[in-house]
């Protein structure tokens, strides 16, 4: 979990502050009384809740009255990212938690993100100042083993106060010596009418042998729950050295290996040593050899005798000698290019053709045809689909309207019929009027009576016959629309056709074109498979064509590389091997091994030529000087040799070799060591004890198998001897009459059961206890051991090696020097107390992390560290940042220095 915002609302003297992009290792600098102890108390508030006023913790509200509260954002954590605010409301604040998604939840889930802690063991273990680092001497394994509980499971302050609860009220029912209590009263009362009732009894001998037979029982059912109890005792002990052999197992195996050691011989630091003299030694012989080489050449000097060859051959000797320098320099070349030239040979495969720009074109063409290509057959199969898709549709509505529509013939007989129907009123209107027409000619033609009522019924004919042509039938009108019905869907079906002529029209095009998108793609593939056989690849095309012309071009491109630096090279060489044959063709009077002897004899020879006359006279003093040195350092040499030979007699071997196959010896000794010291901490002796009595664990499982086929026998018994106490139980009820006889025994059985409901309620508790105990044991098991072996990896760490091992003894923490000496902490330096204690937080936080993954707050904890601690502990923080966030608060500027100024706010 990291903050990675703060934002103060209003808490002591801040009030609408906001410090954000916190990193991981964040340092808040500020003078005296800027106000960091209260950013850091606002943290504390925010997560655990505003003090209370009947804590001493100072609740920091505004003096002016404003708003109290704020909010922290919180990043990795169980829930994401969520902001936390707190706000002046009940006592310790009114909580809104923001999830990243917009919900809001209450307080109810704060423990879901910060884990089952409370303020207490937090400021204990992640958030501390320096009045926090000088109470270690104070720590015993209690508060170890709390710490351990408390971060270990949910609700570890309530087992806490439970047990302390069940302890009360074990010691408030019975005390073995005390009067008061409960159960030690109601016995005396339990003895005084047990000696009433045995007197009132005494008549019956029948009661009295079924009494000692009852008690016999009764004592029989004891001493087989007793014995049940140590069976079970038994087998908790041998599952406990059944997890516990195959540590056993390895502490057995370096114990025998531990035995037959001998006391160390080998010297402190011997490697180191060794190492130190090979050099030294080394060294020397450089300075033997330099010097011998000095004698040498004054000797020689003092013995010149190549006058007349420096004489003849001086201008030769002066060109070799001046050109020796670009000799070498082109030495250095060709060597240069004769590295690269390899190099490029190395990886590279001989390539048929040169790779050229034209190559590079065509690969870039290939690739812009294979993306055309992909494109447009990822357009035309889209279109395709959904062309078809439309057909489909189309198919769909055209078969629906066809199931409602009738056949051609059908259509044709019923639009027949309509046009028939239609044309016969018209034919009687038109025949009534002819009458009434010809009537009426008659009536002007002939002018009588009988033309008038000819005429006058003709008339009536006329508009009857109108009248039947003007008023239908009513089954022809729903012939009618019906036929207009299906003259509509038939319209309507002609259309649709035509829509799916046009979808058909579509598709072709479509598909044609997808042919000539094939033909683009036959295209592309002929010219790719052209391209491999114009590279003369012999692999077929496929998807990694890329990467194999890609390689291709790369061989091809170291080769010539390859090729231009060989040309380059040719040159170089011409001239080294005509400076060698001048070299060669003078005959020098020595016979050198190589060329830079030989120059190096003729630059001396030529130079002793020229300064013969002068220098005569100075070789006498240098020879004495070489002489003195040489002398003195020939002593250095064997006093180094004799150092040697002590520190290889030292460790009783006879040579090197067997010097470092000692020291890798003692190595591996002392990490069994270690080891076994690791072991025997997690192996308390009577466990070691307790395991040694078994030869294997299939042992421990065959008397575990014995112990509960016995345990299930006792508890068969036990069933028995229930049923004989219960009939024994009806015999003496049944005894048991009369006036006093009947009191007494009501009041000794009354008692008594009142002493056994006391009873009861005291082994129930006492079994709570007992589990409660046994369940913090558990919990805690394991965990102080590694606790104490992380301690000791850090604090050896921050002393530098000074100390080596933290432990706990008679109840209290102690450490232990290099030099195996034991200081208890109040023994120690402030600052090496102040180091121990951090050390012990940081081995709790590595135990507890997976469960709290809380950042560390640190408020000038180090004011007493020099600063070679001070380097130390920062080192270690910027390791923990990767695993915890630590914020620093400090008002010492020398603390900057170790920090980048992103990751310092200055108050």
């Amino acid at each position: 979990m990291r903050i990675t915002s703060i934002d103060i609302v209003g808490y002591g003297k801040w009030s609408d502050a906001h410090f954000n992009h916190i990193s991981d290792f964040q340092v808040i600098f500020g003078e005296n009384e800027a106000g960091k102890s209260t950013i850091m108390a606002f943290i504390h508030s925010i997560l655990f809740g505003f003090p209370t006023r009947q804590q001493s913790i100072p609740r920091m509200e505004p003096k002016n009255g404003g708003p109290y509260g704020g909010r922290l954002t919180l990043e990795d954590t169980p829930m994401g990212k969520v902001i936390v605010e707190r706000l002046k409301g009940k006592a310790t604040g009114d909580v809104r938690i923001y999830y990243g998604d917009g919900q809001v939840a209450g307080e109810e889930k704060l423990t879901e993100i910060i884990g089952e802690i409370d303020r207490n063991t937090f400021e204990a273990i992640f958030s501390f100042d320096i009045h926090g680092l000088q109470n270690i001497h104070q720590w015993k394994k209690k508060e170890f083993e709390r710490y351990l509980l408390a971060t270990g499971t949910t609700g570890s302050d309530a087992l806490l106060k439970t047990a302390e609860i069940l302890q009360k009220k074990l010691e408030a029912l019975f005390k073995p010596s005390g009067r008061n209590p409960a159960i030690n009263q109601q016995l005396k009362k339990v003895k005084d009418s047990q000696l009433a009732f045995q007197e009132a009894k005494k008549q019956n001998a029948k009661y009295e042998l079924l009494l000692v037979g009852k008690e016999e029982e009764r004592a029989r059912q004891t001493e087989l729950q007793e014995e049940k109890t140590a069976i079970r005792v038994e087998l908790d002990t041998l599952n406990t050295l059944l997890d516990l052999w195959p540590i056993y197992q390895e502490w057995k195996a370096l114990s025998e290996k531990a035995v037959p050691l001998t006391e160390a011989t080998f010297p402190p630091d011997g490697i180191i040593r060794l190492e130190h003299l090979q050099l030294r030694e080394k060294e020397w012989q450089n300075q033997l050899i330099q010097l011998e080489e000095r004698q040498k050449n004054l000797i020689n000097k003092n013995n010149f005798e190549h006058t007349a060859f420096f004489a003849e051959n001086e201008a030769e000797i002066t060109y070799l000698i001046e050109t020796y320098g670009a000799y070498n320099e082109r030495e250095l070349q060709q060597k240069s290019l004769e590295k690269e030239i390899k190099y490029y040979q190395t990886d590279a495969k001989q390539t048929p053709m040169k790779w050229t720009k034209e190559l590079d074109q065509k690969v870039l063409r290939i690739k812009e045809l294979e993306q055309i290509n992909k494109q447009q057959q990822h357009d035309i199969q889209l279109e395709l689909k959904l062309t078809q898709e439309s057909e489909e549709k189309l198919q769909q509505k055209i078969d629906k309207i066809e199931t409602n529509m009738w056949d051609n013939k059908r259509f044709q007989q019923e639009k027949e019929k309509i046009n028939s129907k239609e044309k016969t009123p018209v034919t009687k209107s038109i025949v009534a009027v002819g009458i009434f027409l010809v009537a009426l000619v008659v009536l002007v033609i002939f002018q009588s009576i009988w033309s008038v009522a000819v005429v006058f019924l003709v008339a009536l004919i006329s508009v009857y016959l109108l009248v039947l042509t003007k008023t239908p039938a009513p089954s022809s009108n729903q012939q009618i629309l019906a036929f207009l019905e299906q003259q509509k869907i038939r319209q309507e079906w002609q259309q649709l056709l035509s829509e799916m002529d046009i979808i058909a029209s579509q598709i072709a095009q479509l598909e044609e074109r997808q042919s000539r998108i094939n033909k683009s793609q036959y295209d592309y593939q002929s010219e790719l498979n052209h391209l491999f056989d114009t590279l003369a690849i012999n692999e077929l095309p496929d998807e990694n064509w890329e990467a194999i012309v890609q390689t291709y071009k790369e061989h091809s491109e170291k080769n010539q590389l390859a090729a231009e630096l060989t040309l380059k090279l040719e040159p170089l060489a011409e001239k080294q091997h005509s400076y060698q044959l001048r070299l060669e063709k003078l005959d020098a009077p020595i016979e050198p091994t190589n060329i830079e002897e030989k120059i190096s004899f003729l630059r001396q020879g030529l130079l002793y030529y020229r300064n013969n006359l002068t220098e005569n006279a100075k070789l006498a003093e240098k020879m004495e000087q070489v002489t003195m040195q040489l002398n003195l350092v020939k002593q250095d040499l064997l006093l180094v040799k004799k150092e040697k030979a002590d520190l290889l007699e030292q460790a009783k071997v006879n040579n090197e070799d067997e010097f470092r196959v000692a020291a890798m010896r003692v190595k591996q000794e002392q990490q069994w060591r270690e080891r076994l010291i690791l072991l025997e901490a997690q192996l308390e002796p009577d466990k070691r004890l307790a395991l040694s009595q078994f030869s294997a664990q299939e042992v421990i499982k065959e008397k575990e198998l014995q112990l509960e086929e016995k345990l299930r026998k006792i508890e068969l018994e036990q069933e028995n001897i229930h049923a004989s106490l219960a009939a024994k139980n009806h015999e003496i009820a049944t005894l048991e009459e009369g006036g006093t006889f009947a009191a007494l025994m009501q009041d000794f059985y009354s008692e008594k059961n009142k002493l056994q409901q006391m009873t009861r309620e005291w082994t129930e508790t006492k079994l709570a206890l007992q589990i409660l105990q046994e369940t913090m044991r558990s919990l805690q098991e394991g965990k102080l051991p590694k606790t104490l072996a992380l301690a000791t990896d850090y604090f050896n760490h921050l002393t530098n090696g000074n100390y080596t091992k933290v432990y706990l003894q008679e109840n209290r923490i102690q450490v232990e020097s290099k030099d195996v000496v034991s200081f208890f902490p109040e023994e120690l330096s402030q600052a090496t107390k102040e180091q121990l204690y951090l050390a012990i937080r940081f081995a709790l936080i590595d135990v507890i992390h997976k469960d709290f993954p809380l950042p560390i707050i640190i408020d000038d904890g180090f004011v007493h560290f020099d600063s070679a601690r001070m380097v130390q502990m920062m080192q270690l923080l910027q390791k923990r940042k990767s695993t915890n966030q630590v914020i620093f608060f400090t008002c010492h500027q020398e603390t900057r220095k170790y920090f980048s100024s992103e990751d310092i706010r200055v108050l």
